[in-house]
């Protein structure tokens, strides 16, 4: 009888726990209506770059980049072959002491890491 009765009680104790958890999952399209939305949230904060609405600031500067490539497709292989030169001018006054590039790899590889990054936990 106590064992059966630890059983139910361990059962019901484990049912309620998992009855608690909370759905934090966003709904698609839920956005926040309230009507006391502070602005800061749809705009952006003005500084010398870019006004309130977005614009150019008196101290805004473009930049430019050029690229010269040369591709050649494989067909017989199925690949693409390539080179690139990137130039990069920078047309602000503060000095440049790095550049990003983001080079984005075969995603359809057989050897890819691209599934092991995109999802929520690594396999070595």
């Amino acid at each position: 009888m106590k064992k059966t009765f630890f059983i139910m009680f361990s059962f019901l104790l484990a049912l309620g726990t998992m009855a608690q958890e909370n759905d934090k999952s966003k709904y698609q399209g839920h956005t926040d209506q309230n009507k006391f939305k502070q602005m800061k949230d749809l705009l952006p904060t003005p500084n010398e770059q870019r006004t309130a609405s977005g614009a150019p600031g008196h101290q805004y500067t473009q930049q430019k980049v050029d690229y010269v490539m040369d591709i050649r497709l494989d067909e017989k292989n199925s690949q693409i072959h390539g080179d690139e030169k990137i130039t990069y001018h920078n047309n602000s006054k503060d000095y440049l002491e790095y550049l990003w590039l983001q080079l984005d790899q075969n995603v359809r590889a057989a050897n890819s890491k691209t599934p092991d990054i995109n999802s929520d936990s690594f396999n070595a």
